[in-house]
């Protein structure tokens, strides 16, 4: 059954090996104001691993949700919603086309980073990893959330940002990265002194340590 809504039809750009050869597809979304182009420059061109896939979703007016990740839920709604489900079209997409959860990365920038974040966080599945540039989870600080222990098993999740970021607070970065460890994930949190809002080179160095030990190819059936 065809699905109307436009948020599932959104552009997608695709780097990097085919998806079958792969040895790890990344779903790699970009900030507010940004593209996929923009992530490919900052991120597919530092990262420098030819074996992996990157798919890049496009945010219509180049915009996930209208306000900052902080504000309540329902502020940021219905886009919010329709973002999510956009991401688990594309990981279902790259499930049908036989890689599993487990060779999936989310990976992000900024209001991309939140949205990967919180899409993990709802899914309740088990990623090869998640990798939060400048970002965490969508909500006002302190908002209650189910904790579901253990359920991401020693997932590996990085959370790296500046602590005098102009966007994105540090405190909320931390609150995402304790609430992640009560799940069960394997978490790196890395905030360094600097001011700006960018994705620096030795974030990129973290990224690359975390996804170097990826598992035999989904291909390998040995």
């Amino acid at each position: 059954m065809s699905n109307p809504d436009p948020y599932l039809h959104m552009p997608l750009s695709a780097f990097g090996t085919p998806a079958r050869d792969a040895a790890l597809a990344v779903i790699l979304v970009h900030g507010r104001g940004q593209s996929p182009a923009w992530m490919y420059e900052q991120v597919v061109n530092r990262f420098a691993r030819p074996d992996i896939a990157w798919h890049a979703p496009a945010a219509t007016d180049g915009s996930w949700y209208p306000q900052r990740f902080i504000e309540p839920l329902e502020v940021n709604e219905p886009h919010l919603s329709r973002a999510l489900a956009r991401l688990d079209a594309i990981s279902g997409a790259l499930l049908e086309q036989g890689i599993p959860y487990e060779a999936q990365v989310l990976m992000g920038f900024s209001q991309g980073a939140c949205l990967c974040s919180e899409f993990v966080w709802r899914a309740r599945r088990r990623y090869r990893a998640l990798v939060a540039f400048t970002g965490g989870l969508i909500g006002p600080p302190g908002m209650h959330r189910d904790v579901a222990y253990g359920v991401l098993r020693n997932m590996p999740v990085l959370l790296s940002t500046w602590d005098d970021d102009p966007y994105v607070p540090a405190g909320s970065v931390r609150e995402s990265a304790a609430l992640f460890e009560k799940n069960g994930a394997a978490v790196t949190l890395k905030i360094e002194h600097a001011t700006g809002h960018g994705i620096r080179d030795a974030e990129i160095g973290y990224a690359r340590e975390m996804l170097a030990d990826a598992a035999p190819s989904h291909h390998d059936k040995r």
